[in-house]
């Protein structure tokens, strides 16, 4: 055994004792490992709690952040100083943040060596010998009568998505469980960003790790037993509950929630009434009368609208003169005694 196999063997112990126990309760592998995990998550807990409160604090100190970058530049000693200065004064730590991170790379590595051990086999003949279990329990028995296959859920929890023998569409399961776990960790790491999506953007390195480092860890889980898999699914649900309800329950979290909210309504206004006024200005209120120089445009446009107006009026006058003429000469011309005008048939004498 290697030295870090001996170091963490008594972790490996109590997590194999725990799926025996809760086999010998269930009897299903799949259940054991989810209730193994729960337990797992709900002894985090805590530590789940401190690090989602300072990973928003860091969040909501980036924009003071950028300021100390542009106030030092290149000088990194004062940066850092002043960083330093910066995190004590509102108590913030910027490793607590990465605590959920850090704890699944040690998690990962003793949820498979527990699994590999369970489904362990020696010899030629590949005879069954659980390992960390007690001989005495159902567990180990059940084992050793299926020939070290972890049978659930419709597939091999001993088995990963790479090592899987026989036709791809028997290995679909496999690959389903490692996108689920993914996307799993996709949404926890969307609830953090999307709670202060101001701050989130502040910090765009960040905000790339987060949105990369679960594609990192699906590459991980291809080659791990599915049984491992399982326990990331069944932890990656249950922190995204724990999250939604910190969101709703938690008072710092709710008090950091309703500030970013603040802030963004605020931020919005402030470019509405940046843009809003000169608009409405130019809009509204009409432009100030009075004497324009150097405007031949509306000038020569002055003279064409008075001369024609002053055409129009003679026009009308000629209209009228010749209107009243009209009627003066029809009225001299016309034969008196009803005698039949020029464009009138006269009737021949009888």
């Amino acid at each position: 055994m290697s030295f870090l196999g001996a170091i963490f063997r008594p972790i490996f112990e109590v997590l194999a004792g725990l799926i025996a126990f809760y086999f010998g309760l269930v009897h299903s592998y799949a259940l054991a490992i989810a209730l193994l995990t729960v337990t797992v998550m709900i002894f985090l807990s805590p530590l789940t709690i401190i690090s989602t409160r300072s990973m928003l604090q860091m969040q909501s100190l980036q924009p003071k952040i950028k300021e100390l970058q542009k106030k030092y530049g290149k000088d990194r000693q004062g940066m850092a100083q002043a960083q330093q200065a910066l995190f004590k004064e509102n108590k913030v730590s910027p490793a607590s943040g990465c605590l959920p991170m850090l704890l699944q790379f040690p998690l990962l590595i003793v949820m498979y060596d527990v699994i590999r051990g369970l489904a362990n086999t020696v010899g030629t003949h590949h005879t069954p010998s659980p390992k960390y279990i007690g001989h005495t329990t159902l567990l180990y028995k059940d084992l050793v009568a299926s020939g070290g296959v972890m049978h659930s859920l419709g597939i091999d929890l001993s088995v990963s998505a790479t090592s899987h023998k026989g036709p791809f569409i028997d290995a679909i399961p496999y690959f389903l469980m490692v996108l689920l776990a993914v996307g799993l960790q996709f949404l926890q790491s969307w609830q953090i960003t999307s709670k202060n999506p101001s701050a989130a953007k502040a910090n765009p390195s960040a905000l790339l790790i987060q949105r990369y480092t679960p594609l990192i860890f699906g590459v991980i889980y291809i080659g791990i037993p599915s049984g491992v898999n399982l326990y990331f699914i069944v932890s990656g649900l249950f922190r995204v509950i724990q999250q939604e309800v910190m969101w709703r329950h938690d008072p710092v979290l709710r008090a950091h929630s309703q500030g970013a909210k603040e802030a963004k309504l605020l931020s919005e206004k402030a470019v509405l009434e940046s843009s809003e006024p000169k608009d409405w200005v130019s809009k509204v209120r009409p432009p100030a009368a009075g004497p324009t120089k150097n405007v031949p445009a509306k000038s020569e446009n002055g003279a064409n609208r008075s001369s024609n107006g002053i055409k129009g009026g003679s026009i009308k006058r000629d209209n009228l003169s010749n209107r009243a003429n009209g009627r003066s000469h029809g009225s001299s011309q016309r034969p008196v005694g009803g005698k039949a005008g020029p464009n009138r048939k006269r009737r021949s004498p009888s």
